[in-house]
């Protein structure tokens, strides 16, 4: 079956709809602001021309004026919610109160603007409201097609119900007939059957065929599409694109695309199954054809069932053919819940042989929990009142769990109840797919609240951090004092550490490589779990080389392979109950080679032990394949360690568990041992060496920031390294100051209201390109790929909140000296 790929790319130009009565302001956005920011715009000058205009076409988003001359913004917003109009809309108001701008967001505003804004103001609150209504279509779009794939699998269960009960052959192939036009949104359909006497085709059952093609339809074998689809065996899928013309189902038939699929019994066809379309252009696909081979195959075992209950009502043979080769588990029980008689299929879903399943009560090979609500409905049964389907658990010979839905009736002999006859369909895969689809919602959920609360940690910590770094370079502390604000500045360092680590698994990584060191990534991962480690009960054993060397590998990717292991270790123990022990070990070993018994290349090694439950040993070797999971259905997708797989064998490397039950687990990753220029190519480092000449520069430094404990925190440091520095809070005033004093170097903050810091270095660059690049970029945000992206274009330097003082000053030495400055 097809996948479905999400997908947040433009494909079309996107219109707003700006309703303001200032000319000017309507003239600015749909004249220079919209077009540059890549959207196309619809004015209106009332708040009726705008409502007028909205119901002739839906923009995708309004720039809404808080007074209009005959209705009030809040007056219209109420009208659009009103008519039912699903359409974001931003406020745009020169004044207002705390209580205007809740009422318009209890209406439906999605954001608002204060009249003056900048170019920049306007395409981050319009490219917000805009990639939200983009992500709300894409979910809803996914939810649609998950919803008919529901709908497709319930169509199919419900024929195969029907198949399994034996209901009447004519209404069944109506049935199917009229599902196959469903489930491919066709226009017609039909079923043809062979006739035994004669080479031709007949009309079985028909949808939306019409009188006059229905009536006596027959067709010869030898010379159609549906005869092609006897002969061979095969479905034949065919457009009238790609045939050049009008396809011929048979004389005067004729149809701009056609689906068939042979009806199959055994080896030998027994008529087709076919759909069409007659006047739609829509070609049918390749999970149409599946479709309708599925109800093909009902609609073949239908067709046989029928012709066995015409020719020998108690056919044994042929009845138990289709008994043993049924898709669903069929299965008889006696009054005392043993299996009398299972299908071939109970042994592919429990493990069995049909020999130790025959006999065997049934409660054996079910779940503990799930058999304490199963047998009072088998008992209710044998009471004889009627029960509705249900839902069974197996446990299979190697302890895995099987889903099922049984529907059971009992099985009358001259008037007396001797036994139950249970059909199951298996529903483990599907329950599957509807919990990774929950799954997935609510990672992005959590990535968006995650992400949110994160970036706004990064100013109080870089004021926590570097105020604490300027008090300790006081020689006159007191130690107990000079203690304690180092303990402070290791916290800090922590919080940054577990702030980055959120941000890191929170958002979208593109891969990438450098140079890191094992042990540092294992602290930054374990950072995100200590305390919940610590309220288990688990202690934490770090057994790592303290002169690990460094590999190349993508950070991001290796913590995440971390970070499962240490979920995995930290459930096993759970589930034993007790204290728990963590243990996290690095190394440098060989390994053998795969094939030829020499050894590799020196390898990195990461371990994560534990002392939990342990995995059986028929489990360890398939517990890195895909959807496999020890847990029962509803508590594990079986992906981690899948996805953990790829990563490793991404990065050349090696992944393995050891185990034993009630003893614990390790689960081994093994890296190349590569250094940077095995990977990296030309990328500048800081080369370490400046002279005392160099090292005693003093330099003026512009600090341009909104945050003011930050600014004045760079001023502070900037002082103690013997400089000047002078802090202004926007763009506009560094411009003005620039234009006055002359300036050897500019520390600007990223994101800031007016003008942002690239707007900033921008400006600066067409008069004075050597100042400008002077400027050093300082950002809390450089997990951002626009941002990481607008700092490439540029070419400067930058400094990520929190920093260190010994990084701001090799900053500003290497750019007094004019040296490369490495970008961390």
């Amino acid at each position: 079956m097809p996948e479905y790929a999400e997908s947040t790319t433009r494909v079309s130009m996107e219109e707003i709809l700006i309703i303001d009565d200032s000319q000017q302001i309507c003239a600015m956005l749909a004249e220079y602001v919209l077009p540059e920011l890549g959207y196309s715009s619809a004015i209106a000058n009332t708040g009726r021309q705008g409502l007028n205009r909205l119901r002739q076409k839906l923009p995708d988003l309004i720039l809404l004026d808080l007074q209009l001359p005959d209705i009030s913004g809040l007056d219209l917003l109420r009208l659009i919610a009103q008519e039912g109009y699903d359409v974001p809309v931003i406020l745009m108001t020169a004044h207002g109160s705390e209580g205007i701008a809740v009422e318009a967001f209890r209406l439906g505003a999605r954001n608002y603007l204060i009249k003056p804004f900048s170019e920049t103001e306007a395409q981050a609150v319009i490219d917000q409201a805009l990639r939200e209504r983009r992500l709300k279509r894409e979910k809803e779009q996914l939810t649609r097609h998950l919803q008919q794939r529901v709908k497709e699998l319930t169509v199919l269960y419900s024929i195969g119900q029907s198949v399994s009960s034996l209901l009447d052959l004519e209404e069944l192939l109506v049935r199917i007939v009229e599902a196959a036009v469903y489930i491919t949104r066709a226009e017609e359909g039909f079923l043809l059957l062979k006739d035994p006497n004669a080479d031709e085709l007949y009309l079985r059952a028909a949808r939306n065929l019409g009188e006059q093609r229905a009536q006596r339809m027959r067709m010869p074998i030898e010379d159609t599409l549906a005869g092609q689809v006897v002969r061979t065996g095969k479905p034949i899928r065919l457009d009238k694109a790609s045939a050049g013309a009008a396809l011929k189902v048979k004389t005067g038939f004729l149809v701009r695309a056609i689906l068939q699929v042979p009806l199959t019994v055994g080896n030998t066809v027994i008529g087709v199954l076919a759909v069409d379309n007659q006047q739609a252009e829509r070609t049918f696909s390749e999970n149409d054809q599946y479709l309708l081979s599925a109800l093909a195959d009902y609609a073949a075992i239908a067709i046989d069932n029928a012709r066995l209950y015409q020719e020998v009502k108690g056919s044994e043979e042929r009845y138990r053919d289709l008994f043993a080769n049924a898709y669903d588990l069929i299965f008889t029980l006696d009054r005392q819940l043993r299996i009398l008689s299972i299908n071939k299929v109970g042994s592919v879903l429990t493990g069995y042989a049909e020999e130790q399943l025959r006999g065997r009560p049934l409660r054996e090979i079910a779940a503990a929990d799930a058999w304490d609500e199963a047998e009072p409905r088998f008992a209710d049964l044998l009471m004889g009142h009627p029960i509705q389907p249900f839902e069974l658990q197996l446990r299979r010979h190697d302890d895995e769990r099987v889903l099922l839905e049984v529907s059971a009736r009992l099985v009358n002999d001259r008037g007396k109840a001797r036994s139950i006859h249970c059909i199951a369909r298996n529903l483990t895969e599907r329950r599957r797919l509807e919990e990774q689809l929950i799954h997935s919602e609510k990672l992005s959920a959590i990535g968006q609240l995650v992400a949110g609360v994160a970036h706004e940690l990064n100013n109080p910590l870089t004021s926590i951090s570097g105020y604490t770094q300027l008090m300790l370079r006081d020689t006159g502390l007191r130690d107990e004092v000079r203690s304690d604000l180092k303990h402070i500045n290791i916290q800090a360092d922590r919080a940054a550490r577990i702030v980055q680590n959120l941000l890191v698994f929170a958002r979208e990584h593109k891969p990438e490589r450098r140079m890191v060191n094992l042990n540092e990534e294992f602290r930054n991962t374990l950072s995100l779990r200590s305390y919940q480690l610590r309220v288990d009960n688990i202690t934490v054993l770090n057994q790592v080389e303290t002169e690990l060397p460094m590999t190349v590998a993508d950070p991001f990717q290796i913590q995440q392979v971390m970070l499962n292991l240490i979920n995995n270790a930290h459930q096993a123990m759970t589930e034993r109950g007790g204290p728990g022990i963590l243990t996290l070990r690095t190394f440098v070993t060989t390994l053998p080679a795969a094939d030829n018994g020499t050894t590799t290349p020196p390898m990195v090694v990461l371990s994560v032990g534990d002392n939990g439950v342990g995995i059986p040993a028929r489990d360890l070797k398939r517990i890195f394949d895909p959807f496999f999971t020890t847990k029962p259905v509803g508590q594990g997708t079986g992906l981690g360690l899948s996805i953990c797989f790829g990563i490793v064998q991404e990065h050349g490397g090696r992944i393995w568990a050891e185990s034993e039950l009630d003893v614990g687990t390790t689960v081994y990753v093994a890296l190349p041992l590569l250094n940077d220029t095995d990977v990296l190519d030309g990328e500048a480092l800081i080369d370490g060496g400046v002279d005392e000449s160099e090292a005693r520069l003093t330099c003026h430094v512009l600090v341009v920031d909104d945050e003011e404990p930050v600014a004045n925190l760079l001023a502070r440091l900037l002082r103690e390294l013997g400089h000047q520095p002078t802090v202004v809070n926007s763009g506009i005033e560094a411009l003005e100051l620039i234009a006055r004093e002359q300036f050897d170097l500019i520390l600007s903050d990223v994101k800031m209201p007016g003008m942002s810091g690239f707007e900033l270095h921008q400006t600066i660059k067409q008069t004075n390109p050597e100042l400008a690049a002077r400027l050093v970029f300082v950002t809390g945000d450089m997990l951002s790929a626009a941002t990481q992206a607008r700092i490439a274009q540029s070419g400067n330097p930058y400094i990520a909140k929190p920093f260190a003082i010994e990084r701001l000053e090799t900053l500003v030495r290497a750019l007094l000296s004019q040296r490369p400055i490495e970008q961390q």
